[in-house]
C-alpha cells in the first residue's frame, strides 16, 4: 500500500522546516550541500500512519482493517501494528467528528491539501501539505488538523509549522469567509496535561501580522544564502559567515547537521577546553578539576560535543552506505539477537522437542523461550542440539574502524542496488 503522503515533494521553504529556518537563518543556504537524506525507521512509521489515516478518510474505512498489512514508504516496508492503527484511528475519529459538524453548516473537508505561498511573493518557493483542512462557514472558522505519530512532544501554541499551514490553507481556499483559523495537533502517543489533541485558534488579522514576520525571516535567509555563495570558497569568510548566520539549537532534523561549520567550530572549541593537542589529544589538567563550578561548566558543554559527534557519525555512515570510501573504516553487518527460524510457535515447539527430547513445559513459559533461555535449560554440553533451529538476523550496518574489528566488510545499499537493479 502506498499513498501521496510518502511521495510529497518539499518546497525550498517547507512548512515543516519553518521553525528551523527561522531560528537558524543560514540553514537554508547550506541545504543544497547536504548529503542525500536517508529515511529513518521512525519517519517511515510516521509515513505509514499517515497513509493508513488517509485511506480511511478517503475510502470510509477504519484503521483496524489495515492491521498486519504492509505499507511501502520511500525506503522501508512497514508492518502495520496495533500502535500505528490506534494512532491513525484517533486522528481519523477527530477529523470525522469535525467534518460532520462542518458538513451540517455547509462546509467542507479537504484531505492532504497542498498549498503554496507564491501569492505573498516570498524569495523562495514555499509551501506544504495540510493533513486535513476543515471549513465551518457558520463559525467563520477554518481548521487545519495535523497528525503527529512521533513521541516527541509538539506544542500547538505559537508553532511556526502549524501557522504556516494555517496561512497556506487560507490562500488555498480563497472563496471562504474565515475570521479565525484553528490549528490542531493530534498526537496519540504523547499524552500530556493538554491532552493528546491540542489546538491554537488565531484571528486572521493576527495571522497576517505573523505573516509579516515570516516573510522577514525568509528574506533574512535569502540574504544569508546570497552571502554564502561568496563565502563558501574561502575558509576565513566561511567562518565569519557561520558566526553571523548560523544558530544551533533546532538541529535534530536538519539535513546539514553532520557538516555544519558552526557545530564543528563549537565542538572543537569545547574539545579545546579538555585537550592540549587535537592531533594527539592528552587530557589537560582543567578536565580533572572536581570543583562543582568546573563540573557545571563541563556538563553545559558536553551536549554540544555529543551532538556533533553523533551527527558526524551519522553522516559518515550515510556516505559509506551510499558508496563513498571512508579511509580506515568499513561497513559491517549489525547482527541482532538470535531468533527461531520459524514464525509459527507451535511448529517451532514441535521441532525443538524433537531435537532435544524436552517436554513442552521445559521450553515454554507464557510463550516459547528464546534460544538463550533454552540454552540455559540444556546446559553447555547439549546446547548444540538447537544450533540449527535459530539464526542471527541482520538488522542493518555499522561503520567501524578496520583496525578494531574482525568482522568482514559488507556492501552498502548503493552497491547492493547496482548488483540487484530489479529489486
Amino acid at each position: 500500500m502506498t499513498s501521496r503522503h510518502g511521495d510529497r515533494d518539499h518546497a525550498t521553504w517547507s512548512a515543516s522546516a519553518t521553525a528551523r529556518n527561522w531560528h537558524c537563518t543560514g540553514a537554508l543556504a547550506l541545504a543544497p550541500s547536504a548529503p542525500p537524506q536517508r529515511e529513518s525507521i521512525h519517519a517511515a512509521n510516521g509515513t505509514a500512519c499517515h497513509q493508513i489515516a488517509e485511506r480511511c478518510l478517503i475510502d470510509n474505512k477504519d484503521a483496524i482493517e489495515f492491521l498486519d498489512s504492509t505499507a511501502m514508504t520511500k525506503e522501508h516496508k512497514i508492518e502495520i501494528d496495533e500502535e500505528i492503527v490506534n494512532s491513525a484511528q484517533e486522528y481519523v475519529d477527530y477529523v470525522r467528528v469535525r467534518g460532520a459538524t462542518a458538513f451540517l453548516q455547509g462546509g467542507f473537508v479537504n484531505i492532504e491539501q497542498h498549498f503554496d505561498l507564491a501569492a505573498l511573493k516570498p524569495p523562495f518557493d514555499a509551501g506544504g501539505t495540510g493533513d486535513a483542512v476543515v471549513y465551518f462557514p457558520e463559525d467563520n472558522l477554518l481548521e487545519v488538523i495535523d497528525l503527529k505519530h512521533g513521541r516527541g512532544y509538539v506544542d500547538a501554541d505559537g508553532n511556526p509549522q502549524l501557522r504556516t499551514y494555517a496561512l497556506g490553507a487560507l490562500l488555498a481556499n480563497p472563496g471562504i469567509a474565515a475570521h479565525h483559523v484553528r490549528v490542531t495537533i493530534v498526537q496519540p502517543r504523547v499524552d500530556t496535561a493538554k491532552g493528546r489533541i491540542r489546538s491554537e485558534t488565531i484571528h486572521v488579522a493576527d495571522l497576517l501580522d505573523w505573516t509579516t514576520d515570516l516573510l522577514a525571516a525568509m528574506w533574512r535567509s535569502k540574504q544569508a544564502a546570497d552571502e554564502y555563495a561568496t563565502a563558501r570558497s574561502n575558509s576565513v569568510l566561511l567562518d565569519e559567515w557561520a558566526d553571523k548566520w548560523l544558530t544551533p539549537g533546532k538541529c535534530t532534523f536538519c539535513p546539514v547537521e553532520g557538516c555544519c561549520p558552526k557545530l564543528r567550530k563549537g565542538a572543537l572549541d569545547v574539545a579545546a577546553v579538555w585537550f592540549d593537542d587535537r592531533d594527539q589529544p592528552q587530557i589537560g589538567n582543567s578536565a580533572l578539576d572536581t570543583s562543582a563550578e568546573a563540573l557545571a561548566r563541563d556538563l553545559d558543554m558536553i551536549p554540544m560535543l555529543e551532538d556533533w559527534i553523533r551527527a558526524r557519525r551519522a553522516l559518515a555512515h550515510s556516505q559509506a552506505d551510499g558508496g563513498v570510501e571512508i579511509p580506515g573504516y568499513q561497513l559491517v553487518d549489525k547482527i541482532g539477537h538470535r531468533k527461531w527460524i520459524g514464525d509459527d510457535e507451535a511448529e517451532m515447539s514441535a521441532s525443538i522437542i524433537d531435537a532435544t527430547r524436552l517436554c513442552l513445559g521445559d521450553i515454554q513459559t507464557s510463550k516459547l523461550k528464546t534460544p538463550a533461555q533454552l540454552e540455559k535449560v540444556l546446559g553447555a554440553k547439549r546446547k548444540n542440539l538447537i544450533a540449527d533451529l535459530y539464526h542471527r538476523p541482520k538488522t542493518g550496518t555499522n561503520l567501524v574502524s578496520i583496525e578494531k574489528t574482525t568482522r568482514p566488510a559488507t556492501k552498502g545499499r548503493a552497491e547492493q542496488f547496482f548488483e540487484n537493479p530489479t529489486e
